[in-house]
């Protein structure tokens, strides 16, 4: 992503984004996700783009284990705190728009607890919409997840029915549509992805509402992984987290 847009999308200064290439960055602190997002400490900025959505009503997914932790010699037992369930999503079929730049949806995952914490409170899942710019930039969209939901989203369909971590992959389809809440506020940060290898830079838009699905779902997800799949919060290390109202 260049230095332009990542200013754009993230309300950093000009000279400030500058210096993420200077040969002085080698040597500052890492940028690492998730965090604990302060309200009363972010910036208000609505002058940054808004987050547009362009999720279908159907779309068909394929839902399956991914498996990371080599620890296990039988590979089928434990369940490592790096593995999530994920549903990919056919290229071309999803994205979001922020200002003139769109990025296309790939996949989409869930965290138990919440990986981000929001005024001191955990969530009992964080669903992740990863996607993918233009030039292979990545941004991802966090929606927390909280029971009392009636069921009937794309959410409960894939948390109703989890694949084992050896089992056969899903195939299922389901309303992207209706897969975020209405108010698409968001607290926008860089930081890195939350699993091996840590990459950075991601762009993280963390929505403001959560989204309720049915209980039955959320203790699914994590009656499959009793020990939690979930990062803890990382050091902000300077960071400013903007707040987009929308």
């Amino acid at each position: 992503m260049d230095l332009s847009r990542r200013s754009l999308l993230l309300g950093v200064p000009a000279l400030a984004a500058t210096a993420l290439i200077t040969p002085t960055a080698a040597a500052a602190p890492p940028h690492q996700s998730p965090i604990h997002i302060r309200s009363c400490d972010a910036v208000r900025s609505p002058d940054l783009p808004a987050l547009e959505v362009d999720y279908p009503r159907d779309v068909d997914l394929r839902v399956h284990y991914v498996r990371k932790d080599e620890s296990d010699p039988a590979g089928c037992s434990v369940r490592g705190r790096e593995e999530v369930v994920e549903a990919e999503v056919p290229a071309g079929s999803a994205g979001v728009r922020i200002g003139d730049t769109r990025y296309e949806l790939a996949q989409f995952h869930f965290h138990t607890p919440a990986e981000h914490r929001l005024d001191g409170h955990r969530f009992p899942v964080e669903q992740h919409f990863v996607h993918r710019g233009p030039n292979g930039e990545t941004l991802v969209v966090a929606l927390f997840l909280a029971p009392g939901g009636r069921g009937g989203t794309v959410q409960d369909a894939v948390l109703g029915g989890l694949p084992e971590e050896c089992g056969p992959e899903r195939e299922l389809s389901g309303n992207l549509a209706a897969a975020l809440p209405r108010e698409l506020s968001t607290f926008r940060y860089e930081g890195s992805l939350t699993t091996s290898p840590y990459s950075e830079p991601v762009t993280w838009l963390v929505l403001e509402r959560r989204q309720k699905v049915a209980t039955a779902s959320l203790d699914g997800y994590r009656k499959l992984f009793p020990e939690g799949d979930a990062r803890e919060p990382q050091p902000l290390n300077g960071r400013v987290v903007q707040y987009r109202p929308q």
